[in-house]
């Protein structure tokens, strides 16, 4: 039955199809059923015998979930704030498979925030020489250098050591200290009841952090770790939003960008090594939306010079920050013009509840602008003409949903236009933005979300195997990467699904 003749089949009662006979009523509904459910995403992945079968198992057990939760609404994940809903989601079967099964790429993710805040604690802020200021605002800013004029600060630098050492209870400092860089609450409707307030702290919390990686071995540990974090939770490449910000040592000596950016190539090179099965990451230069034209022209010029040293490892530019406050993007199309053929955009775009405001019309100039992928692409929904142009020429929309509900877009993410997005088969990727920032890591949190709140109730590995194959199809891998991605999945994947069968997963 053709789309024409289904949409016949409700608009005129008693439609005549298939020669002169009629469709029973059962008939007509299952086949309006049958073609929803092709058109969605995953709707022509092919499941092989053995893939069936783990779809029989996880989804008796996704069901299930579904129907506690049905059931209990205060023990409903799939419906909860991931502040609420985290030590459910630990406990859940659905979870278990999701953190091992191969996820594929992440393709939007913030390297200040890629790493867990409790790795930073643990980690970082135990590192000899680390320092803590205080800002006219009260915002804590951790470096390892004494630069008043550079932080802002109107305090005394305080080693970290010193101050936990002179604690009462140095766990509890470290409890404290890991609230600096994380916006976990149990009440995040009471701590952060308006979009501002939670913005707010939010990027606050780059500016706190942000200095203390630039510390050249904070630097390299902590990417190393973000490494670490991502090939643990079966993830085999990433595509990295930085501003690669200039780095300095125990000397005191501060580093050009070119440093930056070799450092990142270096790790990158010796974890590959290490880990075959791993593909890597490449870089996004990301630059702050609330610069001025002439700064975002310069940042495209150091950007172009960093492209042309290492035009398959720094790959695109983008322009982060919150959209509602940051400079509209059709601001900077000057700045825009002189930018490198073989390079690409990936801007952010429609991360707003606004509708018909500079913000969501940001989605129209990325379009414009020939953008490979958008990243959020929340108010994408508001925008028929746009939606239809981005499915037409097959440009990702980078769909974060644990970000869009921390950062106040939408409480309950079954109400998130992902949903939408998967129904009509529109391309898609899902990603985890700043796991670090919320206590997430990885990428399988984000997952969690994506099948059990955005996709319906009857969508399974079918749909879960798209979306893994998706973030490598939508990458900026060359053909001869991505042939191998691809070859490493299948395997990957084969093997898990053998692992599942075996009884090895839930």
């Amino acid at each position: 039955m053709s789309r024409l003749e289904l949409l016949l089949l409700l608009l005129i009662p008693h439609v005549l199809v298939q020669g002169q006979s009629q469709l029973s009523y059962e008939q007509a509904r299952q086949a309006v059923l049958t073609a929803e459910e092709e058109l969605m995403t995953g709707g022509h992945t092919y499941l092989s015998t053995l893939e069936a079968k783990v779809d029989d198992i996880f989804m008796e057990y996704k069901l299930g979930e579904l129907s506690q939760g049905f059931r209990n609404s205060e023990q409903n994940a799939a419906a909860l704030h991931f502040f609420k809903a985290k030590p459910l989601i630990d406990r859940s079967g659905i979870f278990r498979f999701l953190q091992k099964m191969p996820k594929g790429a992440v393709l939007h993710l913030h390297n200040t925030a890629s790493v867990s805040s409790k790795w930073v604690v643990q980690n970082m802020s135990y590192m000899p020489g680390m320092l803590r200021c205080t800002t006219s605002s009260g915002r804590s800013v951790l470096t390892f250098r004494r630069t008043p004029q550079e932080h802002n600060c109107q305090s005394q630098y305080i080693r970290v050591s010193e101050e936990r050492h002179n604690s009462i209870d140095p766990q509890i400092y470290d409890q404290n200290f890991e609230r600096l860089i994380n916006l976990y609450t149990p009440v995040p409707e009471l701590e952060y009841p308006t979009i501002t307030q939670v913005w707010d702290k939010f990027q606050d919390m780059f500016d706190v952090l942000g200095d203390a990686i630039a510390y050249l071995p904070a630097f390299r540990a902590y990417h190393w770790q973000m490494l670490e974090e991502l090939y643990n939770d079966n993830v085999m490449y990433a595509e990295i939003r930085t501003s690669c910000k200039k780095l300095y040592d125990a000397s005191g000596r501060t580093f050009p960008r070119e440093r930056t950016v070799q450092e990142l190539y270096a790790l990158n090179e010796k974890f590959t090594r290490l880990h075959p099965d791993f593909l890597g990451i490449k870089i996004i230069f990301a630059v702050f939306r609330g610069y001025d034209v002439d700064t975002i022209k310069k940042s495209v010029e150091e950007f172009t010079q960093l492209h042309e040293s290492l035009p398959h490892f720094m790959v695109g530019f983008d322009l982060v920050g919150q959209e509602d406050k940051g400079k509209p993007l059709h601001t900077f199309l000057s700045a825009l013009r002189d930018f490198p053929p073989t390079a690409r955009f990936f801007f952010h775009g429609g991360e707003t509840n606004w509708f018909g405001a500079s913000t969501d019309t940001n989605l129209l100039d990325a379009l414009l602008l020939n953008t490979t992928r958008i990243g959020h692409g929340y108010a994408l929904a508001k925008h028929p003409i746009l939606l239809n142009a981005v499915k037409t020429r097959q440009i990702a929309v980078e769909v974060s949903p644990i970000s869009n509900q921390v950062l106040h877009l939408v409480w309950d993410l079954r109400n998130h236009p992902g949903a939408q997005y998967l129904a009509l088969d529109v391309p898609m990727v899902i990603c985890s933005d700043d796991p670090g920032f919320w206590n997430a890591k990885g990428l399988s949190y984000d997952f969690y979300y994506a099948i059990m709140s955005l996709a319906p109730n009857n969508a399974g590995v079918r749909l879960l195997k798209t979306l893994a194959w998706n973030s490598i199809r939508y990458s900026t891998l060359t053909v001869e990467e991505q042939t191998r991605a691809f070859q490493i999945l299948e395997l990957t994947w084969s093997r898990f699904i053998d692992k599942v069968l075996e009884g090895n997963v839930f």
